[in-house]
């Protein structure tokens, strides 16, 4: 049983090792993950979905910010420090690099350049989903071999 726990941490290493060289993530996401030694086995398991809700409502409230006129600047300016917030948070550090760029079209009330950020932000969130669910499958199978 602890070998093949042992594989599946081998698995996610490298994963999380190839996501860092691929600039998807950074070291707050290993931080993240050691979390779970001093809070919780599931602490991991847990914040995955809970940082891809609040992604997921966050992308949503922007578009629809950017649907309306006039465009309401100050709102756009609000969401994007929360996504910061969030993807930093995490160690997402291209999504929040995304942000920096979706940040600078709201100081410039660049709508078109906002709408261009949001789509780049989009594609992303999108890559870096698919990685998250195969960590959080591979952090749920770690943690099934613990109990």
């Amino acid at each position: 049983m602890a070998t093949n726990r042992e594989a599946l941490n081998q698995q996610l290493q490298q994963i999380v090792n190839s996501l860092k060289e691929q600039g998807i993530l950074d070291n707050q996401f290993r931080i993240v993950h050691s979390l779970k030694e001093s809070n919780s086995p599931f602490f991991l398991a847990e914040m995955i979905p809970m940082f891809s809700q609040n992604v997921q409502t966050i992308l949503r409230d922007l578009t629809r910010t950017l649907e309306k006129e006039p465009v309401n600047y100050y709102d756009l300016e609000e969401y994007c420090i929360k996504l910061k917030g969030c993807t930093s948070s995490i160690g997402a550090c291209r999504m929040a690099l995304a942000c920096v760029t979706l940040r600078q079209a709201v100081d410039n009330k660049n709508k078109d350049g906002c709408d261009s950020a949001l789509n780049g932000m989009r594609h992303e969130y999108q890559n870096l989903q698919s990685s998250l669910d195969i960590i959080l499958e591979l952090e749920r199978r770690i943690v099934s071999h613990q109990a």
